[in-house]
């Protein structure tokens, strides 16, 4: 077993008391050693400082006679002073009157310090083997002379001796004893510790939450340590229970969407991962179905969120049952769905037939009725499929991929299936860069207006309507059509519909200021109508501009009708309050309800081109525009011929009552200043008309 933390924590607390017990008592024996020796030095001094006081008196006296042998008899006897062992009698002048040193001595000592000799007061210094004791002789406080002693210190080192090897044989029992001791405090510390991290092991590694402490009934803090372990431990397993309960309804919440309860996108990346590396080994060709429900939108707005929600149960309940066992179906959001379809043969045929098995078969079972509350709702998919082997493994470019063969498929008329080709990815790259070309070219001005003239049939322009091109510096001038579908895709058409329509506002008031009025329309999309603020932007650009709104009317196309009917009619009523007039372009090509003419505020109905272009040849669309324009002449609604241009057409429409044109017959469209020459001075109450030239006899320059 590795070692323990915990372990290794008591080790080191019975380390840490031992080695603090053991330089305490080392330090009180270095003090004790001390203290003992300064005892014993002490005493020498002494005795030293007390022998010379005894002889000092008669020594002097001695030494002014100048009699060694008196002094020698004299010295003799005091040999049996201990530890003494040299004597040293010197004259004034430095000279040595007599020298003793205790008999047997078997070793010379050394010659006397005549530093410590020259000293004038009792000295003494003190080294390993001798204590050296100097003292001067004086006769009446003259000096005559010096006492030079000299004392061994081997009895001070044999009792210094015993008491260390006395005190090393007691230190040793002590931190014997004291390790003994602290062994059996870690082992009192350490058993426990080992049952709460054994207990720590299987909770944590085994996940075993029922375990128990074995408790014994000795109080202290240990015991209060278990007791809450336990405690905590009975908590834990309570609790786990409940986690283990919730366990599955966070994995749901994490992998699966909470409204059908399919695989949402972070499970469908895990699937996609897997599959990928097992296409690599299998060699085998998979793919992702990428499905949109069409007009999903118009359920929710008629007939509220939670029919919507019971459709999308109803179809990802047929989504499963549709698919195999190890296909993922999952719903990214919303109405879009995806399936992951793995292992689908090894060739491309193979794969690309057995995926377009599946999404038939998965188009077919949305497809049928569904029934929701009593009501009978149908649900049409459309669906693309992109296929991946163990190479294109991006999930995002297979995602992106599948979703451009479902706009494909919506393109085609909803209701079916399409492959991802590389030419949709070309395309789609193509209308990445034509959008940022145009959001480029908005910031840069490289937009500018020209006016189609709205025409009475005897060539008198009673209005214009606003055209919006692009003239690129290397491109040369972009189609409208090539760029305007696809602002109307983004936000965009939003930016560059207030730029249109501040540009038009400032050329009326420019035209204003010269004594000319012109009725202008301008498209209003879709996407920019259902802005919020869009009123207001639009009263604030009239009112920075200071143009008069009655002479503004805006063109809406029915997928503005589409959404909320009521909202659309009240927002166009708070437009017509600032006197703005509509005008409803297209008409007859979508699916408008005839109610609409009855609800809302609309002054025009504008015919579209398809329907002109062949009135003199198709009697279907001869007939559908005979029908329009008696249906607006009841309603009093003005009728505008869109793209006429030629005689036989105009001549057709005149005769069923239509008195307003656009086309190429009349005039193309035309710059601003190009237009203003046409615009005649009019008065302060009316707008009079001015006579133009047929475009087959004159082409306006641009």
């Amino acid at each position: 077993m590795t070692p323990r933390p915990i372990l290794s924590v008591t080790g080191r607390l019975h380390r840490l008391f031992v080695t603090s017990v053991a330089v305490v008592l080392l330090i009180t024996g270095l003090v004790v050693m001390s203290v003992e020796f300064y005892n014993h030095r002490s005493q020498l001094i002494d005795r030293a400082h007390v022998f010379s006081g005894l002889t000092s008196p008669q020594l002097a006296q001695v030494v002014l006679t100048e009699s060694p042998m008196l002094a020698t008899l004299l010295l003799e006897s005091y040999f049996s002073e201990p530890n003494l062992l040299g004597i040293y009698v010197y004259r004034n002048d430095g000279s040595e009157l007599v020298k003793l040193t205790k008999p047997g001595l078997a070793q010379s000592l050394p010659t006397p310090s005549h530093e410590l000799r020259a000293q004038l007061e009792a000295s003494y210094t003190i080294g390993f083997e001798l204590l050296d004791y100097s003292v001067p002789l004086r006769v009446k406080d003259k000096l005559v002379g010096q006492l030079y002693l000299q004392y061994s210190l081997d009895a001070v080192k044999r009792q210094l001796l015993i008491y260390l090897l006395f005190g090393t044989a007691l230190y040793c029992f002590s931190l014997l004893g004291v390790y003994l001791l602290s062994k059996r405090i870690q082992r009192g510390i350490s058993e426990p510790v080992d049952k709460i991290i054994d207990a720590m092991e299987q909770v944590t590694v085994h996940q075993n939450f029922a375990l128990k402490i074995p408790e014994d009934d000795k109080p202290g803090e240990l015991h209060a340590l278990i007791s809450g372990f336990n405690r905590m431990l009975g908590q834990i397993n309570r609790n786990a229970k409940e986690l283990k309960s919730h366990q599955a309804a966070i994995e749901q919440h994490v992998y699966f969407d909470p409204l059908t309860g399919l695989a949402n996108r972070r499970l469908l990346m895990q699937s996609m991962e897997r599959e990928v590396l097992r296409a690599k080994r299998s060699e085998q060709i998979g793919a992702l179905l990428y499905m949109d429900l069409d007009h999903f939108k118009t359920i929710n707005d008629s007939l509220g969120h939670s029919v919507g929600d019971a459709v999308l149960n109803s179809v990802s309940s047929r989504i499963r049952k549709a698919v195999r066992e190890a296909d993922t179906p999952a719903r990214l959001g919303g109405d879009e769905f995806v399936v992951l379809l793995p292992e689908l043969g090894t060739s491309e045929s193979t794969a690309s037939h057995n995926a377009l098995s599946v999404a038939e078969k998965v188009r077919q079972a949305i497809s049928s009725v569904h029934q929701i509350d009593g009501r009978a709702l149908h649900v049409t998919p459309s669906i693309g499929i992109a296929l991946f082997d163990g190479q294109n493994d991006e999930f995002e470019n297979l995602i992106m991929q599948a979703d451009l063969a479902m706009y494909r498929a919506k393109e085609e008329g909803r209701n079916r299936v399409q492959f991802f080709l590389e030419q949709m990815q070309h395309n789609a790259d193509h209308r990445q860069q034509i959008e940022e070309s145009l959001r480029q070219a908005i910031e840069n001005d490289l937009l500018y207006i020209c006016y189609q003239p709205l025409v009475r049939g005897n060539g008198k322009i009673v209005g214009a309507e606003a055209l919006v091109r692009w003239s690129d510096g290397e491109k040369g001038l972009v189609n409208p059509a090539s760029f305007i579908p696809i602002a109307e895709m983004t936000d965009l058409i939003c930016c560059l519909g207030q730029w249109v329509l501040t540009e038009v506002c400032q050329q009326m008031a420019s035209w204003e200021k010269q004594g000319k009025k012109l009725v202008v329309s301008v498209n209003i999309s879709p996407r920019e109508f259902e802005q919020n603020d869009f009123v207001e932007k639009v009263q604030e650009i009239i009112l920075n501009s200071g143009v008069r709104a009655e002479y503004l009317v805006f063109e809406l196309t029915e997928g503005v009708l589409l959404n909320n009917i009521e909202a659309v009619r009240i927002k166009m009523q708070r437009l017509a309050k600032l006197g703005i007039r509509f005008a409803l372009d297209d008409f007859g090509t979508g699916y408008s309800s005839l109610q609409y003419l009855k609800q809302l505020p609309l002054n025009t109905l504008k015919i579209d081109q398809s329907f002109v272009q062949d009135i003199t040849t198709d009697s279907n669309d001869a007939a559908i525009v005979s029908t329009i324009i008696a249906m607006a002449r009841t309603l009093g609604i003005d009728v505008v011929a869109e793209g006429v241009e030629k005689q036989e057409e105009l001549d057709f429409l005149e005769h069923w009552g239509c008195q307003l044109f656009q086309g190429y017959y009349f005039s193309r469209a035309m710059k601003a200043k190009r237009m203003g020459s046409l615009i005649p001075s009019a008065g302060k109450e009316q707008l009079r008309e001015t006579q133009i030239i047929p475009f087959k006899k004159h082409q306006f320059s641009k």
